[in-house]
């Protein structure tokens, strides 16, 4: 999911932003990694962690992929379900919103294949260089990592198959706006996949930055979705898919 904070900081409080970092208690999170969060999904031209306040080593995320990338989250992420609930097929463009240093890339990579495409989208510019300068380690699929906006994926309409956000979705202002845009930049028969921290869970975000995955269902609804919350084993998450009927 920063113009100045990157939409990795959505996957550092935990992804992505909770997910591309170790897991760490609430009570840490608060004090380290947050500040107040807003809770009206009102529009705002600023970065998606202006004001939360965050400070994290975005200037050197080869250092920052040794605790966000590091293989043990697999037990516990689960990233086969997520790739699963894509639906991708080999030669499938598929792009995820708040990259940061790439968790999800080769997995996504894989399962599009040498024919497909990936975009991870960042609004770190430090993220985005670095995922560049590893493309070519990132699986078969062609990689195109893109500098965007906090507010905007910056996505051509109908030219992706389906898009992922992972723990970043809390971190998105006007959320229903910008479902919309995911919306719109889907093909038809697309899919949207939100992945993020349960509201219980006892490692994540703040709990006044939790969604419930109710309320992110009624957010996707409102942009034109058909939603299911997907069944899933992942202990700390939700998994929400919007389709593109």
């Amino acid at each position: 999911m920063k113009i100045g904070i990157s939409f990795s900081l959505f996957i550092a409080i935990g992804i992505t932003g909770c997910g591309q970092q170790q897991a760490a208690p609430v009570t840490e999170v608060n004090k380290e990694k947050t500040g107040e969060h807003q809770e009206r999904d009102e529009p705002k031209e600023r970065s998606m962690h202006g004001d939360h306040k965050h400070h994290h080593p975005f200037s050197n995320p080869a250092q920052q992929a040794k605790k966000w990338n590091n293989q043990e989250r697999d037990k516990w992420q689960h990233p086969e379900e997520i790739v699963a609930a894509l639906a991708l097929r080999p030669g499938a463009t598929v792009a995820e919103i708040g990259a940061g240093t790439g968790y999800m890339v080769a997995p996504l990579s894989n399962a599009v294949g040498r024919d497909g495409i990936v975009i991870p989208l960042d609004s770190s510019a430090e993220m985005i260089e670095y995922l560049i300068e590893r493309s070519a380690e990132l699986g078969p699929a062609k990689v195109l990592p893109k500098k965007v906006h906090a507010h905007d994926p910056e996505l051509q309409p109908a030219t992706v198959d389906a898009v992922l956000t992972l723990d970043t979705w809390h971190h998105v202002d006007s959320r229903e706006a910008y479902a919309k845009k995911v919306y719109e930049a889907l093909k038809p028969d697309g899919r949207f996949v939100v992945v993020d921290y349960n509201v219980d869970a006892e490692v994540g975000p703040p709990q006044s930055m939790r969604l419930a995955p109710e309320r992110v269902v009624k957010q996707l609804e409102a942009a034109g979705f058909r939603v299911e919350v997907v069944k899933e084993s992942m202990p700390r998450h939700y998994l929400v898919v919007g389709f593109k009927d």
